[in-house]
């Protein structure tokens, strides 16, 4: 009796721990599906079925009355988008090869509706790179061929790779339909020739045989008969269903002034920075330039217009106080914004006056004193709170262009030398540099950022490398992004010091690299477009500004929507 006995409570506390295991299964699967919605917000979900099998589709949920995008993945057939603005929504469902009509819907605060897609089959459409100068999204603009119709293999194909298109992109060259002459022309400006900002391609790197190779491959494959082309991105991203069923991207697309923007076919931002009230910043660099902010929790924009309506603003960075530092590339100035009163200030890059050359980026230390790259000029330097005067140093490599800057614990800083395929360190306390080749030669570089650690991390723009330094032991490390073409502009560490990576090779995606696995997550972004500076919040929100997007916006990618208490966006 008591062995039956036991035998019937064991059996009772089996089907218990697999009944709880079932449960726990299931949560997890739900993870993100089942977040709730920050009060006053909305959500909407339902189910996609295809005639054939997929994965992450992407789910467009466009509010008509704000202007703003969210975007979320298909997981098993299923989406659920939450903190939604109340209001109408226009939804599209995009998966390469398929395809559905869009569906409107009204949804209310602390509303839920519920939204279900069947997609067809069509003929995918092929894809541009995201690139700066130009929007990639209009289909048929020019024709798109592989890598190699583009760049017929040969000896000036190997001379072009490492003396042009390492800096220029895969994108330049076909689009040009030049004469011999005005190659040529190109050429010597390149090497310094009638170039008041001196020679782009290292002395002694471009022999007089290779000059006549390059002109002859130029005037041959893009000469005054040659097609107008593009590269075609036609590679499938690694999708991780399972994590991008948890997150959701949010675009706020800027409004255009019926005046200011008439000449404009879209305006260009860049440079996302949080202010201490949560708000998000960013330059405008379509003219008239202007400064701007959105709130994220109204989706409400407010523009600032530049004294100078064509100085170019560059990067951008907010001090303690609130105020708005911007780096002009036109004027050779640095700005500063009084939001509270809309006073603007500009301060000469050299208080001395003696020296000439074109912003970047700034960046605050922990006094607000402001920090920047001068990207012609080859020029570090300083602005002082004390003072309110700027002091530059020259930075040991000519023709450097140094571009993104980053501070380490210690507020040494570190800047990325875009055409020497360097990282620099400057020394506040000492006034000395120090430099670090990038293991793949020649590249280009355009951001970096430290990790908790103070390890210092870049991306090989051009080279399609994530690479590490450690300054403790001057120790180099890289690791290959997997897609082809990938263009790493800017890499950021989040707190978990997990690597945040923009990169428009494919059209435009943001990539987690976990430094412990070394992996790689791809999440496809809602535009084609590149991502050139990203800023991170507390709670993990990837905020960026896609560039070249057929819509001007201020965007963010929340990995995991479990995570957000708020929409607010602070450090």
């Amino acid at each position: 009796m008591k062995t039956r006995r036991a035998l019937v409570v064991a059996g009772i506390l089996l089907v218990s721990v697999l009944a709880f295991l079932v449960v726990t299964s299931a949560i997890q699967r739900a993870g993100a599906a089942d977040a709730p919605s920050l009060a006053g917000m909305a959500t909407i979900s339902g189910a996609v079925d295809a005639p054939k099998p997929f994965k992450a589709a992407q789910v467009h949920l466009m509010n008509t009355e704000k202007n703003v995008l969210f975007m979320v993945y298909t997981s098993g057939g299923r989406y659920r988008a939450v903190n939604l603005f109340p209001g109408r929504y226009e939804i599209t469902v995009r998966k390469p090869g398929l395809a559905a009509d869009p569906k409107s819907v009204v949804v209310a605060a602390n509303g839920a509706e519920t939204v279900n897609f069947s997609l067809r089959e069509q003929a995918a459409q092929p894809l541009r790179q995201g690139e700066f100068g130009f929007t990639t999204q209009r289909a048929g603009e020019v024709k798109l061929l592989s890598y190699d119709e583009l760049y017929p293999r040969g000896p000036g194909r190997v001379v072009l790779e490492k003396t042009c298109l390492y800096c220029h992109g895969n994108n330049f060259f076909p689009i040009k339909q030049l004469p011999e002459p005005q190659w040529s022309h190109f050429i010597d400006y390149m090497l310094g020739k009638d170039n008041e900002r001196g020679a782009m391609v290292p002395a002694g790197t471009l022999t007089e045989k290779d000059r006549a190779v390059l002109l002859a491959y130029l005037t041959q494959n893009f000469g005054p008969q040659s097609e107008k082309r593009g590269l075609k991105s036609d590679a499938d991203f690694p999708l991780d269903e399972a994590a991008l069923g948890k997150a959701m991207y949010v675009e706020y697309y800027l409004p255009l002034d019926p005046k200011l923007d008439a000449g404009n076919k879209q305006r260009r931002t860049q440079e996302p920075h949080f202010d201490p009230s949560g708000n998000v910043w960013y330059t405008d660099r379509s003219v008239p330039n202007r400064i701007g902010r959105v709130d994220p929790r109204t989706g409400e924009f407010k523009d600032f217009m530049m004294p100078d309506p064509k100085a170019d603003p560059h990067g951008l960075t907010v001090d303690t106080q609130g105020h708005v530092f911007w780096a002009e590339t036109v004027g050779f100035h640095l700005g500063r914004l009084d939001p509270a009163t809309g006073s603007m200030t500009r301060y000469p890059m050299d208080a001395t006056g003696q020296k000439k050359g074109a912003g970047h980026t700034p960046v605050v230390d922990s006094k607000d004193n402001v920090w920047f790259t001068v990207i012609r000029g080859d020029m570090l330097g300083k602005w002082d709170r004390a003072t309110g005067r700027s002091t530059v140093w020259k930075v040991p490599t000519a023709g450097a262009a140094p571009y993104g800057i980053a501070l380490d614990r210690a507020e040494n800083v570190w800047f990325a030398e875009f055409r020497r395929c360097k990282i620099g360190k400057f020394d506040p306390k000492t006034e000395k540099f120090t430099e670090y080749d990038a293991l793949t030669q020649p590249c280009t570089i355009r951001r970096l950022g430290v990790d908790s650690k103070n390890v210092v991390w870049y991306g090989g723009f051009s080279s399609g490398k994530l690479g590490k330094i450690d300054p403790a032991t001057g120790k180099v490390v890289e690791y290959a992004i997997p897609m082809p073409f990938s263009e790493p502009y800017d890499v950021w560490p989040d707190r978990h010091d997990d690597i945040w990576i923009s990169d428009g090779g494919q059209g435009g995606a943001l990539i987690k690299f976990d430094q412990r696995t070394e992996k790689f997550t791809y999440y496809p972004a809602p535009q084609i477009t590149d991502q050139p500076k990203l800023a991170i919040t507390r709670e993990g929100g990837v905020w960026y500004t896609p560039r070249s997007s057929s819509k001007a916006a201020v965007g963010v990618l929340y990995p995991d929507v479990t995570r957000i208490t708020t929409l607010a966006a602070r450090y």
